[in-house]
């Protein structure tokens, strides 16, 4: 940070303020010619000494410019600007003990001497902000700048730097006042501006820090601090369109800052501009190829992109970056999750986060890759390493609620009741009224067969949480499953009356009407939600397998199951949607691979299993079909019929004798 301002100002002030101690150095007013009597030899000799010093240290003789203020200030003994100039000389040249000690000995003469006051003020300000600084630091820099003030030229360095201060000793009135008084003087200065939007900020008057920021920006020459922070206070607003052009503009003022761009790409991300992203990205990566930050960013982006090749060597640059890193392993261990490789995820997390607790890594570091890993165990049907990863994380992290919720739910999963109990018991005791937790209660007790228990409990639930739509969804996904129609849909009117834009509420609807066979109903649905949002995967594969299932527009149930796939290419529920439709036009060339890989990934999930049993049937191949029927019957047991399913099995025994 620049201390002092230029130095022609310093040469005007010093002179100044050294012709003034001397002509008003009398205790009562005199005229003109008295004080030309009274002015000594001695003094007009400092005051030639005085200007010398200036001029040696302008040349750069230093140690003969303090000689020539020392000897000045020996000559005029009640002269303070002498010892003042020379304390600025320390403190220009770096020599903030001498600065002080000569600063006192300025003030010893002259206490109101404002050139002492300001270098004092200056060189405490400054040692304030390192990091071996003490509260004394900052007070004795207050003190200092206050005297400093009052200059017939307005000194925006001091005034600006105690308004630092007044911010750093929570004194945020004091910096208001003074920074809108600065504003009003000083229009333009967007230092001034930027100062005082954090002021507004710290004080919690967050609508006028912003305002005072974007007039700043607008009206003066913003400089790169200025829309950097301004995009930074979109960002937190989630005015992502807004954070994108302040940060834009940041980036123009300063091209090779690495932060303001990682910062544009994420607002673009999340502005749903994740292809601009990725260029930002690029260029940044291509100017800073070690730039381990953007290159995490960037592997973020091509996930979202749904470019997982890109992304898997990006991860692995990463990796080999930083070899004891963790985000490498963990956005790897992200690509693998998006592709449905739950093997994979294991074998990248699991030593990682075994390394990770040896070297006492803090937990909540580790966070999303125990949540992943326990995540990849359940899909693998390993329910006791999931319990395991889930119990350990609870222990490091005891009042943690996703990890708590996770743990309920694998109990329930596990049938181990009374231990579910239990967890939900203390995890309400510390998240009193969550939404999540009177979920995972309303399964537990549906899990035992109690349903009155369950619809008191979403009934209850509902009634204290009027303003989370979870809270409908859940109720009205009861009475969709107990064949109560008229009960949810009016929960779930109410709902959309409440929260219009909401997609959940939507799409529980349409599940609800097919649930209870009103198809056109579901379809209508299907279809508002879709006008609002034409890219929702859930609904796209909902309404595609419902029309492929009944046999009806097999053509349109495709393209809508296309495009729910390049949403989510790896989704086995999506593949096996689109297998079954193109198995349903006979067109079983193209149903076998989606049909396979859905079949492959959802082991467990019957229908998945009997339809993949189906197409191998048609193919002859009933050897397989068999063992997919079998799948079948001892996965989930939902939406299927075993008799059917036998009887399946039995035919295509008496095909094989044949």
């Amino acid at each position: 940070m620049r201390l002092y301002p230029t130095r022609f100002l310093n040469v005007i002030r010093a002179a100044t303020a050294f012709m003034l101690s001397v002509f008003f150095s009398a205790v009562v007013p005199i005229s003109v010619h008295a004080q030309a009597e009274i002015l000594s030899a001695e003094r007009a000799s400092s005051y030639r000494l005085f200007m010398l010093g200036r001029h040696l240290e302008g040349e750069g003789h230093l140690d003969q410019a303090i000689t020539a203020f020392r000897d000045a200030a020996r000559l005029d003994p009640e002269a303070a600007e002498p010892l003042a100039e020379l304390s600025g000389l320390y403190a220009r040249a770096g020599r903030a003990g001498d600065a002080v000690s000569t600063g006192e000995e300025a003030l010893s003469r002259q206490p109101d001497n404002q050139t002492a006051h300001r270098i004092l003020g200056l060189t405490h300000a400054s040692s304030a902000g390192s990091s071996d600084s003490t509260p004394r630091d900052a007070k004795l820099a207050v003190a200092h700048l206050e005297q400093a003030r009052g200059t017939l030229l307005p000194d925006l360095q001091v005034e600006l730097t105690l308004a630092r201060l007044y911010l750093q000793t929570e004194a945020v009135g004091r910096a208001i006042t003074l920074l809108e008084d600065l504003v009003r003087d000083e229009l333009g200065v967007v230092d001034i501006a930027l100062l005082l939007s954090q002021a507004y900020e710290q004080a919690g008057r967050h609508d006028e820090a912003l305002a005072t920021l974007e007039s700043a920006t607008v009206s003066g020459r913003p400089s790169y601090r200025a829309l950097a922070r301004l995009g930074n206070m979109y960002e937190r607003r989630r005015q992502w369109r807004e954070a994108a052009a302040a940060y834009e503009r940041a980036g123009a003022l300063n091209p090779r800052n690495a932060n303001v761009r990682r910062r544009l790409a994420r607002v673009l991300l999340e502005f749903g501009e994740a292809t601009r992203s990725r260029g930002v990205l690029e260029e940044l990566v291509a100017m800073r190829p070690r730039d381990a930050a953007s290159l995490h960013l960037l592997t973020e982006v091509e996930i979202e992109l749904n470019n997982f090749e890109s992304a898997e060597s990006l991860a692995r640059q990463l990796i080999d970056l930083e070899p004891e890193g963790l985000r490498g392993p963990f956005v790897l261990a992200q690509v693998f999750g998006r592709r449905r490789e739950h093997q994979a995820v294991v074998e990248t997390l699991q030593p990682v986060l075994d390394g990770a607790r040896a070297r006492d890594v803090r937990p909540e570091r580790l966070v999303g890759a125990i949540a992943r890993l326990g995540f990849a165990y359940e899909q693998l049907d390993e329910l006791d390493a999931a319990l395991r990863i889930y119990e350990e994380a609870v222990e490091l992290m005891p009042r943690n609620l996703g990890f708590q919720a996770r743990l309920a739910r694998a109990y329930i999963d596990a049938e181990r009741h009374s231990d579910a109990t239990r967890v939900l018991s203390t995890a309400r005791t510390d998240h009193p009224g969550d939404v999540t937790l009177a979920l995972i209660e309303v399964e537990l007790y549906s899990s035992r067969g109690n349903f009155d228990r369950s619809e008191d409990l979403l009934r209850a639930m509902l009634e204290t949480n009027q303003e989370d739509p979870r809270s409908f969804v859940a109720l009205a996904g009861f009475y969709g499953e107990h064949r109560r129609l008229d009960d949810a849909v009016e929960v779930l009117e109410s709902a959309e009356q409440r929260f219009p834009r909401n997609t959940s509420i939507l799409f529980q609807l349409g599940a609800v009407f097919e649930q209870n066979d009103r198809f056109v109903d579901a379809e209508r649905v299907f279809r508002r939600l879709l006008d609002s949002d034409p890219e929702h995967a859930p609904t796209l594969n909902y309404l595609g397998y419902m029309l492929a299932d009944r046999g009806e527009r097999l053509q349109e149930s495709v393209a809508l199951l296309e495009r729910a796939i390049e949403a989510d290419p790896y989704n086995g529920s999506y593949l096996d949607s689109l297998g079954w439709a193109y198995f349903k036009l006979d067109r079983l060339d193209l149903a076998e691979s989606p049909l396979r890989a859905a079949g492959d990934q959802l082991q467990s999930n019957s229908v998945v299993q009997d339809h993949l049993g189906d197409l191998l049937s048609r193919l002859g191949q009933h050897a397989e079909a068999i063992e997919a029927w079998e799948r079948a019957l001892d996965g989930d047991g939902e939406e299927v019929d075993p008799d059917t399913i036998e009887r399946k099995i039995g035919g295509a025994r008496q095909r094989i004798a044949r």
